[in-house]
């Protein structure tokens, strides 16, 4: 069996999504491998690629929740906004916004 935590690069220098993301993470994963220079993440930044995709997919499941509400859940705004600021801060450590530049280390 294949060591999990070693990542095969491809000829291009983009590596694929983990097998273990769903597909709809698998997809945000590509978008953002896909948004930038062949290279640009390295393995070191890939967990915290990761943690990117599974909260943008949190992200989008709990604004479905919030426009299919009858009236106001206030725990599932305050839901939102948490999970907001949190792939707020995941881009910018990504370097994924705009004039951002990525961190170098993903503790930081």
């Amino acid at each position: 069996m294949a060591d999990p935590t070693v990542v095969a690069f491809p000829a291009d220098e983009r590596t694929a999504a983990p097998a273990h993301l769903s597909a709809d993470e698998a997809a945000v994963w590509r978008a953002v491998i896909g948004s930038r220079k062949a290279g640009h993440f390295g393995p070191e930044i890939f967990p915290l690629l990761e943690q990117y995709c599974a909260t943008a997919m949190m992200s989008d499941h709990v604004a479905a929740r919030l426009r299919a509400e009858d009236g106001i859940d206030h725990a599932l705004i305050e839901t939102s906004g948490k999970l907001t600021d949190t792939l707020v801060d995941l881009a910018e450590a990504l370097g994924l916004l705009p004039g951002g530049n990525r961190a170098r280390d993903v503790g930081a």
